[in-house]
């Protein structure tokens, strides 16, 4: 994981980088910006498909909140159980979430309103772009926060289940407050979520996970 440093020079976290590939820590700040670039340009289209002036969420996305996981899913020799999971069924906490995906047969799936569950297939070149609670709430839930989950891939399709993932999870500034957008209400579909602070949302529901996996 990747705390991407704040635009004014302030650390996150420090990183910890292993000795080798001694080009790591280069390439994946290169990615951080890249990721950045990306970041702005979603937050403009997101404005504008909101019906929102196209520098709306500048402001508290002059200096965002940015996670970088990258995530190798070995492969398994010894099959999974039957309806073992790579990981569980879950929504993100923040805004976007941009996926990059390799392409492994089989793996993200995403549920659609029923709870039916969906392959998210690998388009070559392309992210999958997820929207997390906080976005949701911030939109009075006209997008909706992504319900998904990492099966399992049969390894007769390729003969090996490994399997490499590079998400960014987005915010924007901890100290932003998050309130229904004025495009997202009226009389007949007044807010359904009180304000909240961008960062203290997203640290109370890691610290709820924390609690849930604890107690099991």
């Amino acid at each position: 994981m990747f705390n991407a440093p704040h635009r004014e020079g302030r650390a996150v976290k420090p990183n910890i980088w292993p000795a080798e590939p001694p080009e790591l820590s280069g390439l994946v700040r290169e990615w951080c910006g890249e990721i950045l670039t990306l970041t702005d340009r979603l937050t403009r289209l997101s404005a504008l498909a909101l019906d929102l002036p196209e520098n709306h969420f500048d402001p508290v996305f002059e200096d965002p909140a940015l996670t970088l996981r990258f995530v190798h899913y070995p492969d398994q020799v010894e099959p999974p159980a039957p309806g073992q999971l790579r990981y569980g069924a879950h929504h993100d906490y923040g805004g976007l979430t941009i996926l990059r995906q390799d392409q492994a047969p089989g793996g993200l799936e995403v549920a659609d309103k029923e709870g039916v569950w969906h392959e998210a297939g690998v388009v070559p070149n392309s992210f999958v772009i997820n929207v997390g609670d906080l976005l949701a709430r911030w939109t009075n839930d006209r997008w909706r926060s992504t319900l998904h989950r990492v099966s399992n891939p049969n390894r007769a399709l390729t003969g090996s289940t490994a399997r490499l993932s590079m998400v960014a999870f987005t915010a924007p500034n901890e100290e932003a407050e998050v309130a229904c957008l004025p495009s997202c209400c009226d009389e007949a579909n007044p807010p359904r979520y009180a304000p909240v602070k961008s960062g203290e949302y997203i640290w109370s529901k890691i610290a709820a996970s924390h609690d849930i996996s604890t107690a099991a």
